[in-house]
Order: structure tokens, then sequence, then C-alpha cells
């Protein structure tokens, strides 16, 4: 049985994915890394066991069971978990909505769409008000300069010259 490929959306934008995600039993199984590690802050698998974390929340899975824990609250996968060539697969549609998102597959186009709300709220910055008061400069640290120092005072006289004062022989007057 020869799995089918299937492009995964995710909010809009395509995940590349070297393995990608394959349609097996009627169910999207997608690969940890590098399709689940882009909606999760952590995954990390150990063994049999997958752990994926998201704003806090930790979901465990293990490799040829479907059944699963979110902080420890237990539930029951359609298809379980599975590796294969060392690469980790869990079914994509069940990992995005136990992480508050929403998965919908086209069988037409084979695409799976996942809507999966971003982790941070970012906030846009006020632009820039240049009426607006603003803030006392803070001071800026500057060395002060170093005290002179003295200079050595040698009242001797000169040593000797050690090496040797290279001479280039002068040619005489040529008549």
């Amino acid at each position: 049985m020869n799995p089918a490929v299937v492009i995964v959306i995710l909010n809009g934008a395509i995940v590349a994915s070297a393995p990608p995600a394959q349609l097996l039993f009627g169910h999207v199984m997608a690969p940890v890394v590098p399709v689940v590690t882009h909606f999760t802050e952590r995954a990390a698998v150990d063994g049999d066991t997958i752990t994926l974390v998201r704003q806090g929340r930790t979901c465990t899975f293990r490799i040829g069971s479907d059944a699963f824990a979110c902080d420890g609250v237990t539930g029951t996968l359609p298809v379980a978990p599975f590796g294969r060539d060392g690469v980790a697969y869990v079914p994509l549609a069940e990992v995005a909505r136990a992480f508050g998102g929403a998965a919908e597959y086209d069988p037409h186009t084979r695409i799976v769409a996942l809507d999966v709300p971003p982790a941070v709220n970012l906030q846009t910055p006020a632009p820039f008000d240049p009426n607006a008061p603003s803030a006392a400069p803070t001071e800026i640290f500057t060395p002060s300069p170093a005290p002179a120092t003295p200079r050595p005072v040698d009242t001797g006289s000169p040593l000797p010259r050690r090496t040797a004062i290279p001479v280039i022989p002068s040619r005489g007057p040529e008549n």
C-alpha cells in the first residue's frame, strides 16, 4: 500500500516537509519534525514517547498506542502514532485540535488546511509621535581619562647598540 502524499497548509502558508505528510487509514499522518514543530513550542521524541508543548499545555502520545494525555486528561486517537525510518508520525488533525486548532482536509486536492491560533499575542507598537513627552535621557557611562603616568627619566649614558648597522658599500668615483 503506497500512502498518498498530503500538502499541509498552516495558517495560510505551506509547510515544507521531508518526509511529507501522508494519508494513511483515512487520516493525515504528519511527521513530528518538521510539520508539528511549526505550531508547537517544543517537541521531544524519547523512545516511543512523543511529548508536545504549546502555551503551557503538554500532550503525550505513545507510538503504537491510540491513547494520549493532555495535561493529565486522557483521550483516544482514531489512529495510533507510528514510527518509520526513524521518523515519528502523529494524526495531524487530532494534534492540532488538542492545541486549540482546527483542521480541514480536501480529498480532491490532497491538502489539509490547519488553523492554529498564534502562540503569542503580538501587538503592533504605537506609531511614533514627535509631540509625545519623552523620557529623560539616561546617563551614558564615559570613563574618565587615566591619570598621567610619569615617564622614566634616564640620565645615564646611552647603551651600545647590540645589532650591527647594515652598511651598503659605496662606489667610488669612476674615471
